[in-house]
């Protein structure tokens, strides 16, 4: 399991109880069970007793929350937007003691060309090498970091100079944009995660990276 990022079968991971398992005790039901009569899920490890793992997980509530900043900002506009308006950006970082927090938010234009934009989001205060990631929402249904070049620099550009600038390999790139679907689908902001070795295929491929929990939450105490 890496971060809060939706499985093959359709599911975003919960966090087992007391570093093992599923289950809440001997007896009644387990998390995630329909019945007591079901077997209880297979142990797993806390992802937060793991700091590795934890970072991940914490990594991933942090855009989640910044996803839920940029909405909530966009939405006190006048008049008010959403985040299919514009672009909003930041750097995600780990503070002195140790928790990930989300940098000083920017916005762009107005999206133009059938919802083409750009952000610049702000290093202000920040310490390059605790920056581990950044966020920036897209148009709605554009869940792809973007190719550009040097005179034009777009979403993987960006990710590789923040990969040579923070000096952190594992730098994450987190896209938002709302998604579509049939009718009757509810939009939601989808959040899509990308790392430097994996940003080009997701975009020659044209498949988003893994999908986040967009109601992850940081690991107790954090």
């Amino acid at each position: 399991m890496v971060g809060q990022r939706r499985t093959p079968g359709g599911t975003f991971p919960q966090r087992s109880g007391g570093g093992s398992g599923g289950g809440s005790g001997e007896d009644g039901i387990h998390q995630n069970q329909l019945s007591p009569d079901e077997p209880p899920p297979p142990l797993v490890q806390d992802p937060c007793a793991d700091p590795a793992m934890a970072e991940d997980w914490n990594t991933d509530a942090a855009a989640a929350e910044a996803t839920k900043d940029f909405a909530r900002l966009a939405a006190a506009r006048t008049p008010p937007e959403t985040l299919n308006d514009r672009e909003w950006g930041a750097y995600l970082y780990r503070a002195s003691d140790g928790l990930i927090q989300i940098g000083p938010i920017a916005f762009g234009p107005p999206f133009s060309n059938g919802g083409v934009g750009t952000v610049n989001p702000s290093v202000s205060g920040l310490d390059p090498s605790t920056i581990v990631g950044s966020i920036h929402s897209h148009s709605s249904g554009n869940h792809i970091p973007s190719d550009g070049n040097e005179q034009f620099p777009r979403d993987i550009d960006h990710l590789n100079g923040l990969v040579a600038f923070s000096g952190n390999a594992s730098a994450r790139l987190y896209i938002v944009a709302q998604n579509q679907g049939p009718a009757g689908f509810v939009p939601y902001n989808q959040i899509n995660v990308h790392k430097q070795a994996t940003a080009q295929a997701a975009r020659s491929s044209f498949t988003p990276g893994p999908e986040v929990n967009p109601e992850a939450e940081p690991c107790p105490g954090s």
